[in-house]
């Protein structure tokens, strides 16, 4: 009890008006998928930190990016910091069943396959995460993921501002140190029944697709992801509090 009670008080006395994480589904091998709330304000922001278990990159910086958002607390966050963890404990892409769970998605172009599973959230993570994601309703979606070949960058899908937020995020990351960092409008290859194809073009919220460099050094990954992060979740504030455009002379 008492170890209950120091860790709601170090949570409440944290200042980054977050509530405890809370369970919205269970793998394969019943290991907890979770959600945290972090802010308060009228944007939102779904960010996911895992989902293919061999990209631990973006995952590895959730800490830094947790103290992060303590300093945007007028934008709400919905962080799900790892939606695969039997893939993650495996060091799988997929999940326990070898699914994709990148491609298990109610997407316009789904088509079953083995790596795809027999019908879009057929896994019971990726329908935990659609279920969350539909009732968060958020205004953008960010996924950390990690590819072996042409990293790092961020892809895009869906409308504005989904590629201003991407160049914005690029050129934050790049500023840290590595000039690798670019957009990448597309991903050059077919992605059936991929979140990015459900989210960004048939739901219409913006989505970006982050890609760190697959091994990339954890250090230069950390920054890049918080830099990247910072300087998307600023953006958005400095939409938010915009003033309308003036009404047109009428003589």
């Amino acid at each position: 009890m008492r170890v209950l009670l120091a860790i709601a008080c170090l949570w409440l006395l944290s200042g980054c008006a977050a509530t405890r994480p809370a369970e919205i589904g269970r793998s394969i091998h019943q290991a907890p998928i979770v959600a945290e709330d972090h802010g308060r304000g009228r944007a939102r922001v779904y960010l996911i930190g895992l989902i293919h278990g061999d990209e631990p990159e973006g995952y590895q910086a959730l800490d830094d990016i947790r103290r992060l958002l303590r300093r945007h607390p007028g934008i709400r966050v919905r962080l799900v910091p790892d939606m695969n963890p039997d893939g993650r404990l495996a060091g799988t892409r997929g999940n326990a069943r070898g699914v994709d769970l990148n491609r298990n998605w109610p997407a316009s172009n789904f088509t079953p396959h083995p790596q795809r599973g027999e019908s879009p959230l057929s896994e019971p993570e990726a329908r935990a995460v659609h279920d969350d994601l539909l009732a968060f309703r958020p205004d953008v979606l960010i996924v950390l993921h990690s590819i072996t070949r042409g990293g790092p960058f961020v892809n895009f899908d869906g409308p504005d501002p989904a590629a201003d937020l991407a160049r914005v995020f690029a050129d934050a990351a790049g500023a840290t140190g590595d000039p690798r960092w670019r957009v990448v409008p597309s991903m050059g290859y077919p992605t059936p029944g991929s979140l990015g194809t459900f989210a960004g073009t048939d739901m219409v919220i913006p989505t970006l697709t982050v890609e760190f460099e697959r091994g990339h050094d954890p250090e230069t990954a950390r920054q890049a992801a918080v830099a990247g992060i910072d300087a998307v979740l600023a953006r958005l504030t400095a939409t938010r509090r915009r003033p309308p455009a003036p009404l047109p002379f009428l003589p």
